[in-house]
């Protein structure tokens, strides 16, 4: 049933104590995913966000939804309002479920005479098995035999047999797809000293880089802070939306250290974000301009038209404004 405001309002002048502020979180860790905001009326999209700033301070939870924020006391009521629902809903069922194993158990007792069939078949069974059971002994000690008679027939051929063929004897002829296999695996890599060699240099290559890099970062750490404090997104443009995996599979084939890469997402269609730091900035637009990647340096993250969304589609500029900028600030929240 819905949430009276009047009562929800009231509820938030009273503070909780510490005690009752512990039981809250724990509850609310239980049953975010059941409740149901008051205000847009959609169910769970509550999170933690922060405390206010007046003394004493409060808790405060919102929902991602609408953007609303209510006190510790607001969301105990919205949560005793939701168990109470739930209560209601399970009573009935509990009581359905109590008749129906009644039911079952007046419809299922069991007989004497039926308990007599039963044990009557399952003998029947037994003696059936069993001589399945003596049949199959009987076959296995035939074909033991027949086997124990190849055996030694076969050890009189090969005793009566020349051991040492003629020598003017042809050759057995070789199947066609068998000398293919034989002239693949003759030029395997490994079989060729020169191709084993490139392997080894292409291998050693990628170890030092790696190596490098990590003594890169190692020796940024033993520095002093840069007077370039601070992080930037650069946008370029992608024919595709593809896993961030594989865009960082794709930027380390353009010799693009990924360690220096602290986040990527897609902003809006065909652009995506590449987070850095200040200091590695021009680095990576000299070697993505290298490649001939165009940069997209007037792309606005906190534009309203970026909001795809048709929800969104009938708001003022203004609250599209804003909700443009809580998406970004949501992202970089999550970055960070």
């Amino acid at each position: 049933m819905p949430i009276d405001f009047n009562s929800l309002q009231g509820s938030a002048n009273h503070p909780l104590s510490t005690e009752k502020v512990d039981s809250l979180l724990s509850t609310f860790s239980k049953e975010r995913k059941r409740l149901m905001c008051p205000n847009c009326n959609q169910q769970g999209h509550f999170r933690r966000h922060g405390s206010t700033k007046s003394g004493p301070p409060h808790l405060l939870f919102r929902c991602v939804i609408c953007g609303k924020c209510f006190q510790a006391a607001s969301m105990k009521y919205i949560i005793q309002n939701c168990c109470q629902e739930q209560s209601q809903i399970q009573a009935p069922t509990d009581m359905e479920q109590t008749r129906s194993f009644q039911e079952n158990n007046n419809t299922h007792t069991p007989t004497t005479h039926s308990s007599q069939n039963d044990l009557q078949t399952v003998l029947d069974t037994i003696q059936r098995l069993t001589q399945e059971l003596q049949q199959a002994r009987e076959e296995t000690n035939s074909l033991r035999s027949q086997t124990d008679k190849f055996q030694q027939q076969l050890l009189q051929q090969t005793q009566t047999a020349d051991p040492f063929p003629s020598l003017n004897q042809q050759p057995p002829h070789r199947n066609p797809e068998a000398t293919n296999q034989m002239s693949n695996l003759e030029s395997a890599p490994w079989h060729e000293p020169a191709k084993i060699q490139r392997i080894k240099d292409n291998l050693f290559a990628s170890r030092n880089q790696r190596r490098l890099q990590r003594q890169e970062a190692a020796a940024r750490f033993l520095q002093p802070p840069s007077d370039n404090q601070g992080f930037q997104y650069i946008y370029v443009p992608t024919k595709a939306r593809v896993p961030t995996g594989q865009v960082r599979s794709r930027l380390r084939k353009l010799d693009i250290n990924n360690n220096r890469i602290l986040d990527i997402h897609y902003p809006d269609r065909n652009i995506l974000a590449l987070l850095v730091h200040n200091d590695y900035a021009a680095e990576l637009r000299q070697q993505l301009q290298r490649f001939k990647v165009t940069i997209k340096y007037d792309f606005d993250l906190c534009n309203p038209q970026n909001l795809r969304n048709p929800k969104y589609a009938n708001l003022p500029l203004e609250e599209r404004t804003n909700r443009a900028f809580m998406h970004h600030r949501d992202r970089m929240e999550r970055a960070l």
